[in-house]
């Protein structure tokens, strides 16, 4: 069955996100109370409404409660956040993500039962931080104060070890998720020979690195660092 999510807010973060949804094969629908909003994504997404999101009734005859998420992003009055979070868990959404400006706000969407609460701008600051301080980091996703999820180019000491060689839960205290690995393959329309990133699987204790793998780990900062220093 086909994933269904609701967006409503189509800031310019709402926008991104309803529009990246339904790019991936997601049926989305979208609401905000600015017309031209509306006008501006209705063929993008599956369905765009002009409505007020704290109108009980109107979110019901959306059938908002039935999609597999809902995320709010109203990026002013955080009283229309508070008051669309509350009426969507008393509907039994099965998951509501709500967009926060501040700690404070997050702290209080929390208190109210949303089931995850993002803040953009503090998310992509501590990216940007980590990679410039970080050069070796290719992608850094946090997970929360303590965890993240980092892409790293395989560090020359590494290549030609097995895992088992390596151990880097005991020795480093982070988990290897996947590898990506260059391969090459031939283009079908021209023949020629390419070379594509793919994601490895599952290592194992014999999986051996390569050069120019990309290691997907997780773990802390402070251990994360212990590996590309």
């Amino acid at each position: 069955m086909k994933n269904k999510f609701a967006v409503i807010g189509l800031g310019d973060f709402g926008m991104s996100v309803a529009t990246n949804l339904a790019e991936n094969g997601v049926d989305v629908i979208a609401v905000d109370h600015d017309l031209e909003v509306i006008e501006e994504i209705k063929d993008k997404v599956a369905y765009a409404v002009r409505m007020d999101s704290t109108d009980e009734k109107a979110l019901k005859s959306l059938g908002i409660d039935k999609v597999d998420a809902v995320i709010i992003s109203i990026g002013t009055h955080f009283e229309d956040t508070i008051l669309t979070s509350v009426l969507l868990l008393q509907m039994g959404a099965k998951k509501v993500v709500a967009r926060a400006s501040t700690k404070i706000q997050e702290k209080i969407l929390k208190r109210l039962g949303v089931h995850q609460v993002i803040i953009p701008e503090f998310e992509i600051a501590k990216r940007l931080a980590n990679n410039l301080i970080h050069e070796d980091i290719l992608e850094y996703i946090p997970l929360d104060e303590n965890y993240n999820i980092v892409q790293i180019a395989a560090p020359k000491m590494f290549i030609g070890k097995t895992l088992q060689e390596l151990d880097l839960r005991i020795k480093y205290n982070v988990n290897l998720i996947t590898i990506k690995r260059n391969h090459i393959i031939q283009d079908e329309e021209t023949g020629n020979k390419i070379t594509k990133p793919r994601i490895y699987g599952v290592p194992t204790s014999s999986t051996l690195i390569e050069d120019n793998d990309i290691l997907i780990l997780l773990g802390k900062d402070r251990d994360i660092k212990k590996v590309i220093e």
